[in-house]
């Protein structure tokens, strides 16, 4: 197979071939079972009798396994491969899923949870890099789409929970229909063959690593403080408006998904959107554009400006996550899946910490206090972003 395009600085028009909606696939499948948890937290509150933290410890299960895929993962893709990766990356999430479907206890359910992040990490690793080096000049707009496809996964699964809940199913069948979606994806990737990584200098000759610049640690910090933000709002979304704004839970579940369907029309306009400006510069209006899209999401006097909020918040986090990626692959230069391994361990660290941490605050000044805090990780998130363009000019 020979790749659409490799010119670093002169893109061709994006070729969307059976390896690229594999890729694609392969990270919505892994975007759906990690954004289902916000929408299924109230549910496993009520029906454990769980306090805002312990029930934290869902999604905080899913980045303690990223942050250990995140260290380890690299060397498993290097020497199994991608295809084997993104395989065993879906196996693994299906089955966690199952042991949440199954759980009696809420050990099993964070088990399950751990076994999600910790295994689906390896499609997190792969495909971004995969996709990189498949489009060449055309990385950044594939890994935007990606990720665009990959919220329309999210959406779906905030609207798989609300719909199964309403007509008596119950939320475990969202997780089952996930399932099912994993393994019809497993029997369309035996046929896709995907090129191997390239083998970066240092363990061609012999070196047990390299070393990744310090742009890429800005960006590193970048992706902590914008996926901080994103996984907060995606976790606490539905709890916010079922007891701050007085929905029932299950339109809650269901109207949470502005922020998903607004994350979907920004990363499905990332091509757009990159035609017109660079990516540094759509990442400052970005995090500009997100501070009061929030706060009308969270001072809103009614649901439909709540609404309107949530859906803008989306549309201004859309393009954070995965344009600070791509600016952080290119820096690693040879280094990408190592950058991405690294990545995703800033993923689960985010995921850990921040979302855990707006729950314990919650425990003791309410909800609605504890989300006020997530503006200020968007100014952080714009100092680092400014550090890291710096280190790379000089």
């Amino acid at each position: 197979m020979t790749a659409p395009s490799i010119s670093p600085s002169v893109p061709a028009p994006i070729r969307r071939d059976r390896l690229t909606w594999a890729a694609y696939l392969a990270l919505a499948q892994f975007t759906f079972f990690l954004n289902i948890q916000g929408n299924i937290i109230p549910f496993l509150k009520d029906e454990f009798d769980l306090s805002y933290r312990v029930v934290t410890l869902h999604p905080a299960a899913v980045a303690a396994g990223l942050i250990v895929s995140g260290l380890f993962g690299e060397r498993l893709t290097r020497k199994y491969g991608r295809l084997w990766s993104v395989m065993v990356g879906l196996a693994g999430m299906a089955l966690g899923a199952l042991a949440i479907v199954v759980a009696p206890h809420p050990v099993v359910s964070i088990l399950g949870c751990f076994v999600m992040g910790a295994v689906g990490c390896l499609i997190l690793i792969v495909v971004p890099t995969l996709l990189a080096d498949w489009h060449g000049a055309n990385r950044s707009v594939a890994i935007g789409e990606a990720n665009g496809v990959s919220y329309v996964a999210s959406l779906t699964a905030a609207m798989a929970v609300g719909l199964f809940v309403a007509i008596g199913f119950g939320w475990r069948a969202a997780l089952l229909f996930g399932v099912v979606l994993a393994g019809l994806l497993l029997l369309f990737l035996r046929g896709v063959p995907m090129p191997a990584a390239k083998t970066p200098p240092a363990i061609v000759d012999g070196a047990r690593g390299g070393r990744l610049p310090l742009a890429y640690w800005f960006y590193w910090l970048t992706i902590i403080a914008f996926v901080g933000v994103e996984q907060s709002v995606l976790v606490w979304a539905t709890e916010f408006l079922s007891r701050v704004k007085g929905v029932p839970v299950a339109s809650a579940a269901i109207t949470a998904g502005a922020f998903s369907l607004g994350m979907l029309v920004g990363r499905l306009s990332s091509s757009l959107v990159l035609t017109r400006m660079t990516a540094a510069r759509a990442l400052y209006l970005s995090a500009i554009f997100t501070v009061p899209a929030f706060f009308l999401f969270w001072g809103a006097p009614g649901l439909t400006l709540a609404v309107i909020g949530l859906f803008a918040v989306g549309l201004g986090c859309a393009l954070q996550y995965p344009l600070t990626l791509t600016k952080a692959i290119v820096t690693a230069g040879p280094f990408g899946e190592l950058a991405t391994a690294r990545a995703s361990l800033a993923s689960g660290l985010s995921i850990l910490v921040i979302p855990w941490a707006i729950g314990a605050l919650a425990d003791h000044t309410g909800l609605s206090v504890a989300m006020s805090a997530l503006p200020i990780l968007i100014v952080a998130a714009m100092a680092f972003l400014f550090a890291g363009e710096r280190a790379v000019r000089h």
